[in-house]
Protein backbone atom coordinates (compact mmCIF):
# COMPACT_ATOMS: atom_id res chain seq x y z
CA UNK A 1 0.00 0.00 0.00
CA UNK A 2 2.99 2.19 0.45
CA UNK A 3 3.97 2.59 -2.93
CA UNK A 4 0.09 3.17 -3.79
CA UNK A 5 -1.19 6.43 -5.15
CA UNK A 6 -4.91 7.74 -5.88
CA UNK A 7 -3.55 7.54 -10.16
CA UNK A 8 -2.99 4.22 -9.59
CA UNK A 9 -5.64 3.15 -7.66
CA UNK A 10 -7.94 4.70 -10.56
CA UNK A 11 -5.89 2.95 -13.27
CA UNK A 12 -5.70 -0.82 -11.35
CA UNK A 13 -9.99 0.16 -10.71
CA UNK A 14 -10.02 0.56 -14.18
CA UNK A 15 -8.66 -2.10 -16.08
CA UNK A 16 -10.60 -4.68 -13.53
CA UNK A 17 -14.11 -3.16 -13.71
CA UNK A 18 -14.02 -1.90 -17.25
CA UNK A 19 -17.53 -2.85 -17.90
CA UNK A 20 -19.24 -1.82 -14.41
CA UNK A 21 -20.96 1.20 -13.54
CA UNK A 22 -18.29 3.88 -11.85
CA UNK A 23 -21.37 6.49 -11.75
CA UNK A 24 -25.13 7.27 -12.17
CA UNK A 25 -26.83 10.48 -13.17
CA UNK A 26 -30.10 12.24 -14.28
CA UNK A 27 -29.88 13.25 -18.30
CA UNK A 28 -33.09 14.31 -19.75
CA UNK A 29 -35.61 13.43 -17.07
CA UNK A 30 -33.72 9.74 -16.87
CA UNK A 31 -31.33 7.98 -14.92
CA UNK A 32 -28.26 7.14 -16.98
CA UNK A 33 -25.18 4.87 -15.85
CA UNK A 34 -21.99 5.54 -17.23
CA UNK A 35 -19.71 2.56 -17.11
CA UNK A 36 -15.68 2.62 -15.93
CA UNK A 37 -14.55 2.08 -19.57
CA UNK A 38 -16.53 5.19 -20.63
CA UNK A 39 -15.10 7.38 -17.68
CA UNK A 40 -11.58 5.94 -18.76
CA UNK A 41 -11.44 7.40 -21.90
CA UNK A 42 -12.95 10.69 -20.77
CA UNK A 43 -10.13 11.09 -18.43
CA UNK A 44 -7.28 9.76 -20.24
CA UNK A 45 -8.43 12.57 -23.41
CA UNK A 46 -9.02 15.61 -20.64
CA UNK A 47 -5.19 14.57 -18.66
CA UNK A 48 -4.18 14.66 -22.46
CA UNK A 49 -5.92 18.27 -23.31
CA UNK A 50 -4.50 19.62 -20.82
CA UNK A 51 -0.99 17.99 -21.15
CA UNK A 52 -1.16 19.91 -24.46
CA UNK A 53 -2.25 23.07 -23.09
CA UNK A 54 1.30 22.97 -21.65
CA UNK A 55 -0.12 21.29 -17.64
CA UNK A 56 3.38 19.68 -16.23
CA UNK A 57 3.47 17.69 -12.96
CA UNK A 58 2.60 20.02 -9.69
CA UNK A 59 0.56 22.82 -11.47
CA UNK A 60 -2.74 24.37 -9.85
CA UNK A 61 -5.67 24.05 -11.39
CA UNK A 62 -8.88 25.37 -9.42
CA UNK A 63 -12.38 23.98 -10.31
CA UNK A 64 -16.07 25.63 -9.67
CA UNK A 65 -18.95 23.98 -9.98
CA UNK A 66 -21.85 21.82 -8.54
CA UNK A 67 -20.95 18.97 -7.68
CA UNK A 68 -21.69 16.97 -11.35
CA UNK A 69 -20.14 13.91 -13.34
CA UNK A 70 -18.40 16.64 -15.39
CA UNK A 71 -16.42 17.69 -12.06
CA UNK A 72 -15.83 13.99 -11.20
CA UNK A 73 -14.03 13.67 -14.04
CA UNK A 74 -12.24 16.68 -13.91
CA UNK A 75 -10.92 15.97 -10.39
CA UNK A 76 -9.38 12.15 -11.90
CA UNK A 77 -7.86 13.93 -14.79
CA UNK A 78 -6.36 16.37 -12.19
CA UNK A 79 -4.88 14.00 -10.39
CA UNK A 80 -3.44 11.74 -13.60
CA UNK A 81 -1.77 14.72 -14.80
CA UNK A 82 0.46 15.01 -11.61
CA UNK A 83 -1.55 18.39 -11.09
CA UNK A 84 -3.03 19.99 -7.67
CA UNK A 85 -6.75 20.16 -7.41
CA UNK A 86 -8.06 23.20 -5.83
CA UNK A 87 -11.88 23.65 -4.85
CA UNK A 88 -13.57 26.78 -4.96
CA UNK A 89 -17.13 26.49 -3.67
CA UNK A 90 -19.57 28.10 -6.22
CA UNK A 91 -21.11 30.81 -4.01
CA UNK A 92 -18.04 32.68 -3.44
CA UNK A 93 -17.41 36.01 -4.44
CA UNK A 94 -14.95 37.16 -7.18
CA UNK A 95 -12.78 38.17 -4.60
CA UNK A 96 -12.72 35.30 -2.81
CA UNK A 97 -12.26 33.31 -6.13
CA UNK A 98 -9.27 35.28 -6.32
CA UNK A 99 -7.84 34.59 -3.18
CA UNK A 100 -8.15 31.04 -3.73
CA UNK A 101 -6.62 31.45 -7.83
CA UNK A 102 -3.75 33.73 -6.92
CA UNK A 103 -2.66 31.72 -3.24
CA UNK A 104 -2.34 28.68 -4.97
CA UNK A 105 -0.91 30.12 -8.20
CA UNK A 106 -3.44 28.17 -10.24
CA UNK A 107 -2.95 28.71 -13.93
CA UNK A 108 -6.20 26.94 -15.26
CA UNK A 109 -9.69 27.18 -13.66
CA UNK A 110 -12.68 24.44 -14.77
CA UNK A 111 -15.86 26.53 -14.33
CA UNK A 112 -19.55 24.98 -14.67
CA UNK A 113 -21.42 27.51 -16.81
CA UNK A 114 -21.37 30.89 -18.20
CA UNK A 115 -21.92 32.46 -14.66
CA UNK A 116 -19.08 30.81 -13.33
CA UNK A 117 -17.31 31.87 -16.03
CA UNK A 118 -18.11 35.20 -15.96
CA UNK A 119 -17.23 35.38 -12.22
CA UNK A 120 -14.15 33.86 -12.97
CA UNK A 121 -13.06 36.45 -15.73
CA UNK A 122 -13.55 39.22 -13.24
CA UNK A 123 -11.39 37.85 -10.27
CA UNK A 124 -8.72 37.19 -13.43
CA UNK A 125 -8.69 41.13 -13.28
CA UNK A 126 -6.18 40.65 -10.51
CA UNK A 127 -5.10 37.02 -11.39
CA UNK A 128 -2.13 38.17 -13.90
CA UNK A 129 -0.97 34.34 -13.76
CA UNK A 130 -4.20 32.42 -15.32
CA UNK A 131 -4.28 31.22 -18.59
CA UNK A 132 -7.06 29.30 -19.21
CA UNK A 133 -10.46 29.30 -18.14
CA UNK A 134 -12.41 26.11 -19.43
CA UNK A 135 -16.50 25.65 -19.37
CA UNK A 136 -18.07 22.40 -18.45
CA UNK A 137 -21.46 23.82 -20.47
CA UNK A 138 -21.54 24.77 -23.85
CA UNK A 139 -22.37 28.09 -24.17
CA UNK A 140 -22.14 31.15 -26.86
CA UNK A 141 -18.14 32.13 -26.94
CA UNK A 142 -16.60 34.68 -24.29
CA UNK A 143 -15.08 37.12 -26.51
CA UNK A 144 -11.61 35.93 -24.69
CA UNK A 145 -8.54 34.03 -25.94
CA UNK A 146 -8.56 32.31 -22.67
CA UNK A 147 -11.82 30.78 -22.64
CA UNK A 148 -12.23 27.38 -24.29
CA UNK A 149 -15.45 24.50 -23.54
CA UNK A 150 -14.91 21.21 -21.77
CA UNK A 151 -15.54 19.55 -25.08
CA UNK A 152 -13.23 21.51 -27.32
CA UNK A 153 -10.71 19.95 -24.35
CA UNK A 154 -11.85 16.80 -24.39
CA UNK A 155 -11.29 16.68 -28.61
CA UNK A 156 -8.09 18.41 -28.48
CA UNK A 157 -7.06 15.36 -25.93
CA UNK A 158 -9.00 12.61 -28.13
CA UNK A 159 -6.99 14.03 -30.87
CA UNK A 160 -3.54 14.06 -29.37
CA UNK A 161 -4.36 10.05 -28.57
CA UNK A 162 -5.46 9.43 -32.08
CA UNK A 163 -2.41 10.20 -33.06
CA UNK A 164 0.82 9.56 -30.26
CA UNK A 165 -1.87 7.22 -28.33
CA UNK A 166 -1.68 7.21 -24.38
CA UNK A 167 2.48 6.36 -23.86
CA UNK A 168 2.97 10.09 -22.28
CA UNK A 169 -0.37 10.28 -20.82
CA UNK A 170 0.72 6.83 -18.51
CA UNK A 171 3.86 7.99 -17.85
CA UNK A 172 2.87 10.81 -16.05
CA UNK A 173 0.08 8.91 -14.28
CA UNK A 174 2.98 6.76 -12.99
CA UNK A 175 5.16 9.30 -11.79
CA UNK A 176 2.83 10.68 -9.29
CA UNK A 177 4.87 10.00 -5.75
CA UNK A 178 2.68 8.65 -2.43
CA UNK A 179 3.69 11.73 -1.04
CA UNK A 180 2.45 14.17 -3.77
CA UNK A 181 0.04 16.92 -2.89
CA UNK A 182 -2.27 16.02 -4.97
CA UNK A 183 -4.86 18.59 -3.13
CA UNK A 184 -5.06 22.04 -2.04
CA UNK A 185 -8.53 22.32 0.42
CA UNK A 186 -9.11 26.02 1.54
CA UNK A 187 -10.52 26.44 5.29
CA UNK A 188 -13.48 28.31 5.88
CA UNK A 189 -11.80 31.32 6.82
CA UNK A 190 -14.12 32.11 9.75
CA UNK A 191 -11.34 34.60 11.24
CA UNK A 192 -9.62 35.79 8.23
CA UNK A 193 -8.31 34.42 4.84
CA UNK A 194 -8.74 31.28 3.63
CA UNK A 195 -5.99 29.16 4.11
CA UNK A 196 -4.69 25.87 1.71
CA UNK A 197 -4.82 22.63 3.77
CA UNK A 198 -1.92 19.91 1.53
CA UNK A 199 -3.48 16.03 0.66
CA UNK A 200 -1.31 13.46 -0.41
CA UNK A 201 -1.93 10.46 -2.21
CA UNK A 202 -0.63 8.75 0.60
CA UNK A 203 -2.54 10.67 2.90
CA UNK A 204 -6.07 10.55 1.69
CA UNK A 205 -5.63 6.32 0.74
CA UNK A 206 -4.31 5.60 4.27
CA UNK A 207 -7.74 7.53 5.53
CA UNK A 208 -10.01 5.56 3.19
CA UNK A 209 -8.41 2.41 3.96
CA UNK A 210 -8.55 2.93 7.98
CA UNK A 211 -12.18 3.96 8.02
CA UNK A 212 -12.97 0.68 6.29
CA UNK A 213 -11.67 -1.28 9.40
CA UNK A 214 -14.96 -0.64 11.00
CA UNK A 215 -17.20 0.50 8.20
CA UNK A 216 -16.75 -2.39 5.19
CA UNK A 217 -17.91 -1.94 2.02
CA UNK A 218 -18.05 -3.83 -1.27
CA UNK A 219 -19.19 -3.52 -4.83
CA UNK A 220 -22.43 -3.74 -4.46
CA UNK A 221 -22.78 -0.87 -2.30
CA UNK A 222 -23.83 2.15 -3.85
CA UNK A 223 -22.55 5.78 -2.73
CA UNK A 224 -24.26 9.55 -2.77
CA UNK A 225 -23.14 12.96 -3.86
CA UNK A 226 -24.93 15.99 -3.04
CA UNK A 227 -22.15 17.73 -0.66
CA UNK A 228 -20.13 20.87 -2.48
CA UNK A 229 -16.48 18.88 -4.27
CA UNK A 230 -14.43 21.92 -2.80
CA UNK A 231 -15.26 20.77 0.91
CA UNK A 232 -12.81 17.74 2.06
CA UNK A 233 -15.56 15.41 3.13
CA UNK A 234 -17.08 15.48 -0.26
CA UNK A 235 -13.57 14.78 -1.96
CA UNK A 236 -12.16 12.41 0.11
CA UNK A 237 -15.14 10.20 1.17
CA UNK A 238 -16.92 10.70 -2.12
CA UNK A 239 -15.26 11.03 -5.12
CA UNK A 240 -12.34 8.84 -3.79
CA UNK A 241 -13.92 6.61 -1.63
CA UNK A 242 -15.63 4.98 -4.28
CA UNK A 243 -12.99 5.22 -6.77
CA UNK A 244 -10.83 3.37 -4.14
CA UNK A 245 -13.28 0.41 -3.51
CA UNK A 246 -15.33 0.22 -7.02
CA UNK A 247 -18.42 1.56 -5.55
CA UNK A 248 -20.96 2.55 -7.86
CA UNK A 249 -22.21 6.41 -6.88
CA UNK A 250 -25.17 8.48 -7.20
CA UNK A 251 -24.42 12.11 -8.58
CA UNK A 252 -27.98 13.85 -6.62
CA UNK A 253 -29.31 16.52 -9.25
CA UNK A 254 -29.59 19.41 -6.60
CA UNK A 255 -29.98 19.99 -3.25
CA UNK A 256 -33.78 20.68 -3.90
CA UNK A 257 -33.96 17.06 -5.69
CA UNK A 258 -31.87 15.78 -3.18
CA UNK A 259 -34.81 13.97 -1.16
CA UNK A 260 -36.26 12.56 -3.94
CA UNK A 261 -33.01 11.44 -5.63
CA UNK A 262 -32.49 9.42 -2.38
CA UNK A 263 -35.92 7.58 -2.76
CA UNK A 264 -35.27 6.54 -6.34
CA UNK A 265 -31.98 5.75 -6.06
CA UNK A 266 -31.38 4.34 -2.31
CA UNK A 267 -27.43 4.72 -1.72
CA UNK A 268 -26.49 2.07 0.76
CA UNK A 269 -24.37 4.98 2.80
CA UNK A 270 -22.91 8.12 2.49
CA UNK A 271 -21.74 11.01 4.42
CA UNK A 272 -22.92 14.18 5.39
CA UNK A 273 -23.83 16.79 7.83
CA UNK A 274 -26.69 16.22 10.55
CA UNK A 275 -28.76 18.58 8.14
CA UNK A 276 -30.53 15.97 5.75
CA UNK A 277 -31.08 13.51 8.76
CA UNK A 278 -32.63 16.39 11.14
CA UNK A 279 -34.74 17.55 7.96
CA UNK A 280 -36.55 13.96 7.70
CA UNK A 281 -36.67 13.70 11.62
CA UNK A 282 -38.71 17.18 11.71
CA UNK A 283 -40.82 16.02 9.05
CA UNK A 284 -41.69 12.83 10.67
CA UNK A 285 -42.09 13.81 14.03
CA UNK A 286 -44.97 16.83 12.54
CA UNK A 287 -46.39 13.75 11.40
CA UNK A 288 -46.05 11.61 14.47
CA UNK A 289 -47.90 14.87 16.22
CA UNK A 290 -50.78 14.90 14.02
CA UNK A 291 -51.17 11.30 14.56
CA UNK A 292 -54.25 9.50 16.44
CA UNK A 293 -53.24 8.93 20.17
CA UNK A 294 -53.82 5.23 19.16
CA UNK A 295 -51.42 5.32 16.38
CA UNK A 296 -48.68 7.19 18.37
CA UNK A 297 -48.67 3.92 21.20
CA UNK A 298 -48.82 1.77 18.00
CA UNK A 299 -45.58 3.98 16.53
CA UNK A 300 -43.56 4.05 20.20
CA UNK A 301 -44.35 0.26 20.51
CA UNK A 302 -42.36 0.20 17.02
CA UNK A 303 -39.56 2.27 18.12
CA UNK A 304 -38.82 0.18 21.20
CA UNK A 305 -38.92 -3.32 19.36
CA UNK A 306 -36.64 -1.38 16.43
CA UNK A 307 -34.35 -0.41 19.53
CA UNK A 308 -34.58 -3.99 20.59
CA UNK A 309 -33.51 -5.92 17.00
CA UNK A 310 -31.05 -2.66 16.28
CA UNK A 311 -29.00 -2.78 19.48
CA UNK A 312 -25.47 -2.73 18.77
CA UNK A 313 -24.80 -5.00 21.85
CA UNK A 314 -25.88 -8.25 19.48
CA UNK A 315 -22.53 -7.34 17.32
CA UNK A 316 -20.69 -7.34 20.21
CA UNK A 317 -21.85 -10.71 21.60
CA UNK A 318 -21.44 -12.13 18.41
CA UNK A 319 -24.74 -13.62 18.36
CA UNK A 320 -28.26 -12.75 16.11
CA UNK A 321 -30.96 -10.90 17.70
CA UNK A 322 -33.36 -13.78 19.47
CA UNK A 323 -37.01 -14.54 17.98
CA UNK A 324 -39.15 -12.23 19.68
CA UNK A 325 -36.49 -9.37 19.02
CA UNK A 326 -36.71 -10.49 15.06
CA UNK A 327 -40.92 -11.40 14.63
CA UNK A 328 -41.15 -8.11 16.81
CA UNK A 329 -39.46 -6.07 14.55
CA UNK A 330 -40.99 -7.70 11.04
CA UNK A 331 -44.20 -6.36 12.48
CA UNK A 332 -42.77 -2.70 13.30
CA UNK A 333 -41.35 -2.80 9.92
CA UNK A 334 -45.04 -3.34 8.21
CA UNK A 335 -46.69 -0.79 11.11
CA UNK A 336 -44.22 2.02 10.70
CA UNK A 337 -40.79 1.53 10.20
CA UNK A 338 -40.24 0.69 6.46
CA UNK A 339 -42.52 4.27 5.70
CA UNK A 340 -39.66 5.84 7.35
CA UNK A 341 -36.93 3.74 5.69
CA UNK A 342 -38.81 5.10 1.83
CA UNK A 343 -38.14 8.33 3.34
CA UNK A 344 -33.91 8.11 3.77
CA UNK A 345 -33.26 5.26 1.18
CA UNK A 346 -35.17 1.83 2.02
CA UNK A 347 -31.19 -0.28 1.54
CA UNK A 348 -29.36 2.66 3.76
CA UNK A 349 -26.71 0.38 5.82
CA UNK A 350 -25.63 3.09 7.49
CA UNK A 351 -25.07 7.38 7.26
CA UNK A 352 -21.79 8.78 8.53
CA UNK A 353 -21.93 12.52 9.93
CA UNK A 354 -20.18 15.37 11.36
CA UNK A 355 -19.63 19.04 11.40
CA UNK A 356 -21.99 19.66 13.82
CA UNK A 357 -23.77 17.26 17.13
CA UNK A 358 -26.88 15.39 16.45
CA UNK A 359 -29.35 14.57 19.58
CA UNK A 360 -29.34 11.44 20.93
CA UNK A 361 -33.32 11.55 20.69
CA UNK A 362 -32.55 11.80 16.89
CA UNK A 363 -29.55 8.72 16.76
CA UNK A 364 -31.99 6.74 18.73
CA UNK A 365 -34.99 7.15 16.30
CA UNK A 366 -32.88 6.39 13.22
CA UNK A 367 -31.15 3.31 14.99
CA UNK A 368 -34.46 2.17 15.77
CA UNK A 369 -35.53 2.06 12.13
CA UNK A 370 -32.56 -0.13 10.93
CA UNK A 371 -30.36 3.64 10.00
CA UNK A 372 -27.47 3.26 12.22
CA UNK A 373 -25.91 7.10 12.13
CA UNK A 374 -22.26 7.30 13.37
CA UNK A 375 -20.38 10.62 14.48
CA UNK A 376 -17.03 11.15 13.73
CA UNK A 377 -14.28 14.11 14.26
CA UNK A 378 -12.00 15.26 11.67
CA UNK A 379 -10.72 18.77 10.52
CA UNK A 380 -8.89 19.86 6.64
CA UNK A 381 -5.84 19.84 8.64
CA UNK A 382 -5.90 16.23 9.75
CA UNK A 383 -6.37 15.08 6.12
CA UNK A 384 -9.52 12.82 7.09
CA UNK A 385 -11.37 11.43 10.24
CA UNK A 386 -9.24 11.61 13.73
CA UNK A 387 -11.81 9.57 15.47
CA UNK A 388 -15.19 8.21 15.23
CA UNK A 389 -17.97 6.19 16.62
CA UNK A 390 -18.15 2.59 14.91
CA UNK A 391 -20.24 -0.74 15.61
CA UNK A 392 -19.90 -1.87 18.56
CA UNK A 393 -18.03 1.10 19.69
CA UNK A 394 -20.13 4.26 19.82
CA UNK A 395 -21.41 6.16 22.91
CA UNK A 396 -23.99 9.11 21.59
CA UNK A 397 -22.76 12.79 22.29
CA UNK A 398 -19.29 11.44 21.93
CA UNK A 399 -17.40 11.48 18.40
CA UNK A 400 -15.99 7.95 19.09
CA UNK A 401 -12.26 7.26 19.80
CA UNK A 402 -9.77 7.72 17.69
CA UNK A 403 -8.49 5.35 15.12
CA UNK A 404 -5.64 2.89 14.83
CA UNK A 405 -2.27 4.71 14.50
CA UNK A 406 -3.55 8.20 15.67
CA UNK A 407 -2.34 9.45 18.83
CA UNK A 408 -5.16 12.40 20.55
CA UNK A 409 -3.95 14.20 23.43
CA UNK A 410 -5.59 16.66 25.18
CA UNK A 411 -3.45 19.89 26.25
CA UNK A 412 -3.68 21.39 29.77
CA UNK A 413 -6.13 24.24 28.23
CA UNK A 414 -8.26 21.73 27.16
CA UNK A 415 -7.34 22.11 23.02
CA UNK A 416 -6.83 18.81 21.39
CA UNK A 417 -3.96 18.32 19.81
CA UNK A 418 -3.20 14.82 17.77
CA UNK A 419 -0.18 12.75 15.37
CA UNK A 420 -0.10 10.05 13.44
CA UNK A 421 -0.20 9.23 9.51
CA UNK A 422 -3.16 11.13 9.07
CA UNK A 423 -1.77 15.04 9.77
CA UNK A 424 -1.47 17.00 6.74
CA UNK A 425 2.34 18.44 5.78
CA UNK A 426 1.51 22.07 6.20
CA UNK A 427 -0.63 25.10 4.54
CA UNK A 428 0.07 25.81 0.87
CA UNK A 429 2.55 28.77 0.50
CA UNK A 430 1.85 30.21 4.12
CA UNK A 431 5.23 28.41 6.59
CA UNK A 432 3.67 30.92 9.41
CA UNK A 433 0.51 29.53 9.42
CA UNK A 434 2.43 25.65 8.93
CA UNK A 435 4.56 26.48 11.85
CA UNK A 436 1.59 27.31 14.15
CA UNK A 437 -0.18 24.61 13.40
CA UNK A 438 2.36 22.17 14.62
CA UNK A 439 4.55 21.84 18.05
CA UNK A 440 7.33 19.36 17.14
CA UNK A 441 5.06 16.23 15.46
CA UNK A 442 2.10 17.37 17.61
CA UNK A 443 -0.92 19.25 14.91
CA UNK A 444 -3.02 21.99 16.99
CA UNK A 445 -5.97 21.34 16.24
CA UNK A 446 -7.66 24.55 17.39
CA UNK A 447 -10.67 22.74 19.01
CA UNK A 448 -11.82 22.21 22.60
CA UNK A 449 -12.26 19.11 24.10
CA UNK A 450 -12.05 16.09 26.55
CA UNK A 451 -12.09 12.12 26.87
CA UNK A 452 -14.93 10.63 28.94
CA UNK A 453 -14.24 7.86 31.47
CA UNK A 454 -14.42 5.58 28.43
CA UNK A 455 -12.35 6.95 26.16
CA UNK A 456 -14.19 8.45 24.16
CA UNK A 457 -13.64 12.26 23.15
CA UNK A 458 -16.48 14.82 22.69
CA UNK A 459 -15.74 18.45 21.17
CA UNK A 460 -16.97 21.51 23.19
CA UNK A 461 -15.48 24.22 20.94
CA UNK A 462 -12.57 26.40 19.20
CA UNK A 463 -9.85 27.54 20.92
CA UNK A 464 -9.90 30.94 19.50
CA UNK A 465 -13.64 31.69 20.17
CA UNK A 466 -13.54 31.18 24.13
CA UNK A 467 -14.92 34.43 25.72
CA UNK A 468 -14.41 34.94 29.57
CA UNK A 469 -16.85 36.00 31.57
CA UNK A 470 -17.48 38.98 33.66
CA UNK A 471 -16.35 36.22 36.68
CA UNK A 472 -13.42 34.79 34.44
CA UNK A 473 -15.08 31.40 33.54
CA UNK A 474 -14.23 30.67 30.03
CA UNK A 475 -17.03 29.50 27.83
CA UNK A 476 -17.13 28.06 24.43
CA UNK A 477 -19.85 29.99 22.62
CA UNK A 478 -19.72 27.55 19.47
CA UNK A 479 -20.84 24.70 21.87
CA UNK A 480 -23.71 26.63 23.43
CA UNK A 481 -24.44 27.28 19.14
CA UNK A 482 -24.65 23.76 18.85
CA UNK A 483 -26.64 23.09 21.78
CA UNK A 484 -28.89 25.75 20.55
CA UNK A 485 -29.02 24.70 17.28
CA UNK A 486 -30.54 20.97 18.40
CA UNK A 487 -34.07 22.89 18.63
CA UNK A 488 -36.18 22.02 15.42
CA UNK A 489 -37.21 25.77 15.31
CA UNK A 490 -33.48 27.29 15.52
CA UNK A 491 -31.95 26.87 12.37
CA UNK A 492 -28.62 29.57 13.61
CA UNK A 493 -27.74 31.16 17.05
CA UNK A 494 -24.57 33.60 17.63
CA UNK A 495 -23.33 33.69 21.85
CA UNK A 496 -22.27 36.99 23.09
CA UNK A 497 -20.58 37.27 26.68
CA UNK A 498 -17.17 38.62 26.51
CA UNK A 499 -16.15 40.41 29.98
CA UNK A 500 -19.88 40.36 31.02
CA UNK A 501 -21.96 38.66 33.76
CA UNK A 502 -23.95 36.09 31.55
CA UNK A 503 -24.53 35.29 28.42
CA UNK A 504 -27.04 36.39 25.37
CA UNK A 505 -27.66 35.16 21.72
CA UNK A 506 -28.37 36.22 18.63
CA UNK A 507 -30.99 33.75 17.30
CA UNK A 508 -32.53 33.26 13.63
CA UNK A 509 -35.86 30.58 13.02
CA UNK A 510 -36.60 27.92 11.06
CA UNK A 511 -39.28 29.47 8.86
CA UNK A 512 -40.83 25.92 8.09
CA UNK A 513 -41.39 24.56 11.33
CA UNK A 514 -42.64 27.67 13.00
CA UNK A 515 -45.04 28.44 10.27
CA UNK A 516 -46.20 24.82 10.75
CA UNK A 517 -46.14 25.66 14.52
CA UNK A 518 -48.71 29.00 13.88
CA UNK A 519 -51.02 26.93 11.82
CA UNK A 520 -51.22 24.33 14.39
CA UNK A 521 -51.60 26.60 16.98
CA UNK A 522 -54.35 29.25 15.32
CA UNK A 523 -51.62 32.39 15.28
CA UNK A 524 -52.53 34.44 12.83
CA UNK A 525 -50.21 36.59 11.12
CA UNK A 526 -48.84 38.67 7.65
CA UNK A 527 -45.93 38.10 7.13
CA UNK A 528 -42.71 36.14 8.20
CA UNK A 529 -41.50 39.27 10.22
CA UNK A 530 -44.39 39.85 12.17
CA UNK A 531 -45.18 36.47 13.17
CA UNK A 532 -41.15 36.49 15.07
CA UNK A 533 -42.38 38.98 17.02
CA UNK A 534 -45.80 37.45 18.14
CA UNK A 535 -45.89 36.78 22.22
CA UNK A 536 -46.67 32.96 21.28
CA UNK A 537 -43.43 32.40 19.25
CA UNK A 538 -41.57 34.44 21.69
CA UNK A 539 -42.94 31.73 24.58
CA UNK A 540 -42.16 29.11 22.17
CA UNK A 541 -38.67 30.30 21.64
CA UNK A 542 -37.81 30.28 25.14
CA UNK A 543 -39.27 27.43 26.12
CA UNK A 544 -36.78 25.65 23.85
CA UNK A 545 -34.15 28.00 25.19
CA UNK A 546 -35.12 27.14 28.66
CA UNK A 547 -34.94 22.95 27.36
CA UNK A 548 -31.43 23.32 26.40
CA UNK A 549 -30.36 25.58 29.04
CA UNK A 550 -30.94 22.51 31.19
CA UNK A 551 -27.84 21.01 29.69
CA UNK A 552 -25.23 23.23 30.21
CA UNK A 553 -23.85 24.78 33.38
CA UNK A 554 -25.27 28.01 35.01
CA UNK A 555 -22.55 29.96 33.78
CA UNK A 556 -23.11 28.62 29.70
CA UNK A 557 -26.91 29.41 30.29
CA UNK A 558 -28.58 32.07 27.61
CA UNK A 559 -30.33 34.57 30.12
CA UNK A 560 -31.55 36.68 26.74
CA UNK A 561 -31.92 36.42 23.15
CA UNK A 562 -32.96 38.30 19.90
CA UNK A 563 -34.35 36.79 17.22
CA UNK A 564 -33.99 38.56 13.54
CA UNK A 565 -35.70 38.58 10.62
CA UNK A 566 -32.97 37.17 7.83
CA UNK A 567 -30.41 34.47 8.31
CA UNK A 568 -26.99 34.92 8.40
CA UNK A 569 -25.70 35.06 4.58
CA UNK A 570 -22.81 34.82 2.49
CA UNK A 571 -24.02 37.37 0.29
CA UNK A 572 -23.24 39.48 3.40
CA UNK A 573 -20.02 38.06 4.31
CA UNK A 574 -21.61 36.96 7.84
CA UNK A 575 -21.05 33.11 6.97
CA UNK A 576 -18.31 30.68 5.15
CA UNK A 577 -19.35 28.78 2.31
CA UNK A 578 -19.93 26.05 4.56
CA UNK A 579 -22.04 27.86 6.55
CA UNK A 580 -19.50 28.69 9.73
CA UNK A 581 -20.18 31.99 11.12
CA UNK A 582 -17.81 34.83 10.86
CA UNK A 583 -18.06 35.74 14.46
CA UNK A 584 -16.31 39.45 14.24
CA UNK A 585 -18.28 40.39 11.37
CA UNK A 586 -21.26 39.58 13.44
CA UNK A 587 -19.81 41.12 16.45
CA UNK A 588 -19.79 44.27 14.81
CA UNK A 589 -22.61 44.49 12.65
CA UNK A 590 -24.98 43.63 15.96
CA UNK A 591 -23.09 45.75 18.00
CA UNK A 592 -26.09 48.11 19.25
CA UNK A 593 -28.52 44.89 19.64
CA UNK A 594 -26.22 43.01 21.22
CA UNK A 595 -25.49 46.38 23.75
CA UNK A 596 -29.31 46.31 23.86
CA UNK A 597 -29.42 42.78 25.20
CA UNK A 598 -27.26 44.19 27.99
CA UNK A 599 -29.54 47.28 29.11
Amino acid sequence: MEQWTLPKVFYEQLNRLRNRTFLIHKKDGEWQNVSWAEVGDKVRNLSLGLMKLGVKKGDRISVISETRPDYAYTVTDIANTGAIFTGIYQTNSPKECAHVINDSGAKVVFAENRAQCEKILKAAETCPHLEKIIVFDGFSPVEDPRVMTLSALYALGRAEYEKNGEKEYLERLHDVKPEDVTAIIYTSGTTGPPKGVMDTNRGILMNLREYTKFFPVDETDRGLSFLPMAHALELRNGHWFHINFGIEQVYAEGMRQLFDNVREMNPTFFFTTPRFFEKHYNIISAEIEKASRFRKKVIKWCLKAGARYNDDSWNVKGRNPDIFASLSYALAKKLFINAVREKVGRKLRYGGVGGAPMTAEMLNFFRACGVPLYEGYGLTEGCGQLAVNRPGVFKFGTVGKPLDGIEVKIRDDGEIIARGWLCTPGYWNNSKATGELYEGDWLNTGDIGAFDEDGFLKITGRKKEILITSGGKNVSPSYIENILKLSPYISQAVVFGEGKDYLVALLTLNQEEVKRYAEKNGIAYRDYAELITKKDILDLIQREVDYQNRDVAKVEQIKRFTILKDEFSQEREEVTPTFKIKRNIITERYRDVVAGMYE
